[in-house]
């Protein structure tokens, strides 16, 4: 149902109900399915988000800084037994969001969409062989999930359209079993730069997941019986990056243009991780890894690491109090060198929500780098099926720099990067319906220029219905 002279609005709004027929159309058919063969599941969730963002850029003069919007995200899931060990999983998405505020009008690059309807993809499309003539390993291959260690360097590969996927398409063998305490991962994964290759959107057009193409190769090995109450993990990280280019470096996804530098060249990790039990009710684990290589024609020498402090309290000891620290190296101004530690595909928010929004003030999104941060936080069960975390983070940079020549302009002369408190309640109502309150807020410092000094909030209600 077309009409070349119908209203842009109209259009979306078409578009995004035809998204949503065929989404159920897919449901009906599936559940029939399940039905008539039990190794066959099916399985689904619904999340609902309202959000509020005050001050992106931390300018509050900027006419589209505040953000208003809600994102609604449909997925259905299948798991199919295929001949012998063999596994199928496939899982059809579709989000769709409505931005209250900014206006459109007021956004910096043409082409934002007020009213986003949706694209209808696969971000899960995998084949799963399981232990084949008794062999002590598992390959699965196709567009998957892939979570190593805490996520600190490998869990998002798809950092441009936020949360709505985080998928790999990769080939990964794991020799050995979890339950056993030893396994060995080697993954392969090539990520284009969008989402024009196969399996290509069902529905919707191209948009972008990176700002550049990506091919990685990952060694990692973990083990749990080499020393007693203690989780040990070593790894090499192999990635290519292949420049995309972009009219302006301007990237589309959700709806919303926005400029977004690409990168190039090879990154070489070396890193370790190690998890610890020393006595009941305490917990230290630390994580780090040195870079070396070519990033956008110069050499790369880097280097991060990361750690906590976990006391576990109360009766049952179901409360937890906990330290943490993290220095990424950034890049010194004075070298000849690119010193900015790459967080590879750990641009998620891991401790943090709405600064996911304003790393691109000197870095991209998602994209965490020069920054040093000491952190201490509480959570706390108020029963059962609810609890609330509340955490602190004093941040500071390693040096005064950012990661592109055209983000100077946002420095200001020092290292403080700011203070920042951030605040969750979940509740678990029951096995198929879940929800949470996420709340932050920011006060930049001196690492940021006078006229980006404004304090920023962020205010999340999330609803999740599963079935």
């Amino acid at each position: 149902m077309q009409d070349a002279g119908a209203d842009p609005a109209v259009k979306l709004w078409l578009r995004g109900r035809s998204s949503r027929l065929l989404a159920a159309t897919f449901l009906l058919a599936a559940g029939a399915v399940a039905r008539a063969d039990d190794r066959f599941t099916l399985s689904g969730d619904l999340r609902l988000r309202h959000t509020v963002l005050a001050n992106v850029g931390l300018r509050d003069a900027d006419p589209n800084a505040d953000r208003t919007f809600q994102r609604y995200r449909l997925r259905l899931r299948a798991d199919a037994a295929l001949a012998g060990p063999v596994r199928a999983t496939a899982r059809l998405l579709w989000e769709g969001r409505h931005y209250a505020k900014p206006d459109g009008a007021a956004w910096p690059v043409s082409g934002f969409e007020s009213w986003y309807g949706g694209a209808l993809l696969f971000d899960l499309l995998a084949l799963e062989v399981k232990a084949p003539g008794g062999l002590p390993f598992v390959a699965r291959v196709g567009r998957q999930e892939i979570l190593l260690g805490d996520g600190w360097l490998v869990q998002d590969g798809t950092p441009i359209d936020g949360s709505r996927t985080g998928y790999f398409d990769a080939a990964r063998l794991t020799f050995g079993a979890a339950s056993a305490g030893r396994t060995i991962d080697l993954v392969w994964l090539d990520q284009s730069a969008d989402t024009g290759r196969f399996p290509r959107p069902l529905l919707g057009g191209t948009e972008d997941q990176l700002e550049q193409g990506e091919r990685g190769a990952v060694l990692w090995a973990h083990d749990e019986r080499l020393v007693k109450r203690t989780k040990l993990d070593a790894y090499v990280v192999w990635k290519d990056a292949r420049a995309n280019a972009a009219p302006g470096n301007v990237r589309v996804n959700n709806g919303a243009p926005f400029p977004s530098p690409s990168d190039s060249g090879e990154v070489l990790t070396l890193g370790g991780r190690v998890e610890v039990v020393p006595s009941p009710g305490w917990e230290l684990k630390a994580e780090g890894a040195a870079q070396s290589g070519r990033r956008n024609g110069r050499d790369l020498r880097s280097f991060g690491v990361t750690g906590r402090v976990t006391r576990r309290f109360g009766r049952g000891r179901k409360h937890r109090a906990h330290v943490g620290f993290e220095h990424l190296s950034g890049d010194d101004p004075a070298s000849g060198r690119d010193e900015a530690f790459d967080p590879l595909w750990g641009r998620w928010p891991q401790w943090s929500e709405l600064l996911i929004y304003q790393w691109p003030l000197d870095s991209r999104v998602g994209e965490a780098t020069n920054v040093r941060r000491l952190g201490a936080g509480l959570l706390l069960q108020l029963g059962a099926d609810s609890s609330l975390a509340l955490d602190l983070h004093l941040l500071g940079a390693d040096e005064r720099s950012a990661r592109f020549a055209a983000q100077a302009a946002n420095l200001g002369g020092g290292r403080d990067r700011g203070l920042l408190v951030t605040g969750r309640w979940r509740r678990a109502f029951d096995a198929h319906v879940s929800a949470h309150l996420h709340a932050e807020y920011f006060r930049p410092g001196d690492f940021y220029a006078a006229h980006r000094r404004d304090e920023s909030y962020f205010a999340r209600a999330e609803l999740n219905l599963a079935f």
